[in-house]
């Protein structure tokens, strides 16, 4: 059976939520590392590029607050792992995405 069709129990929303939590941790410094970097080396005044990477940095913080707090409150109520897998999944998504985007 395809795993996005076995049912989860609370053990499963458990691990899952803890592996998310540790892609965070280990990618979310190697994102801020980069853009750091990048904007140093870019100077001041901030070029166009440096401008349009800080305007995203602000609004992704925004964006993905939002959507976890948005998937937390309305997450089914099985358990508390599940809910916290519901409110992960936009930030770990953001956070790869940028891994991936900034070339980590």
């Amino acid at each position: 059976m395809p795993s996005s069709k076995r049912s989860r129990g609370p053990a499963s929303d458990l691990v899952r939520q803890w592996v998310m939590v540790g892609e965070i941790a280990w990618a979310a410094p190697q994102v801020i590392a980069v853009r750091t970097a990048r904007l140093v080396a870019g100077g001041w005044p901030p070029d166009a590029r440096n401008r349009r990477e800080l305007r995203r940095m602000v609004g992704e913080k925004a964006s993905a607050f939002t959507h976890a707090t948005t998937a937390a409150a309305l997450a089914t109520p099985v358990g508390l792992a599940g809910i916290g897998v519901a409110a992960l999944k936009p930030v770990h998504r953001t956070v790869r995405a940028n891994l991936r985007r900034l070339g980590r």
